[in-house]
């Protein structure tokens, strides 16, 4: 009913505003970022519920784990860096995808497949030492404006530097000494 009364809403305004193809398209990405929410909170509690069943040994775990995963990396990221791609947030998109990479790879893990160091080696070095240092100094030289003011900027360095540190502790237990090669034949 909520959902109904937003785009009963957004519709109005955009009857009031010039009738272009702009407004149509504010409509399609509010449905979408509607959507993307729900399919978000409906993986994350399929993740969690998983947790919950791999912790007490309970059938079904691995089950609701894969799925839950899978639904995370190979639909809500995609349509979040879909998003960002919208919008030219190339560094968030990338970000997105080395994220998307990571969560396969823990799922790879938990689940006892092949290839499980190496997503997690890969997106966790590349994220480390490519994506977050340029986040932090694009963050750093963008221009102050109206969308973009002196709070934004240094709570953009920040969330950029606690993820930055996060990444550096689990670089650090990474054992680069069993990562296969990507050209090696398993």
């Amino acid at each position: 009913m909520n959902f109904f009364k937003k785009f009963e809403i957004r519709t109005e305004m955009s009857k009031k505003n010039k009738p272009t193809q702009m407004s149509g398209f504010i409509l399609y990405i509010s449905i979408m970022n509607n959507l993307t929410e729900k399919i978000g909170v409906t993986s994350s509690i399929i993740i969690i519920t998983g947790c919950l069943l791999k912790a007490f040994h309970l059938q079904g775990a691995a089950v609701v784990l894969t799925s839950g995963f899978l639904f995370f990396s190979l639909i809500f990221m995609p349509s979040i860096i879909f998003s960002q791609l919208k919008q030219k947030k190339i560094i968030h998109a990338i970000a997105g995808f080395f994220l998307s990479t990571l969560t396969l790879g823990v799922l790879f893990k938990i689940m006892h497949w092949p290839f499980a160091n190496f997503l997690i080696s890969w997106s966790v070095t590349l994220s480390l030492f490519g994506i977050i240092p340029i986040y932090i100094i694009s963050n750093y030289y963008t221009k102050i404006d109206g969308n973009f003011n002196e709070k934004k900027r240094v709570n953009n360095i920040l969330i950029g530097i606690f993820i930055l540190t996060l990444l550096s502790l689990w670089y650090a237990m990474i054992d680069l000494s069993k990562i296969p090669s990507p050209y090696s034949i398993p």
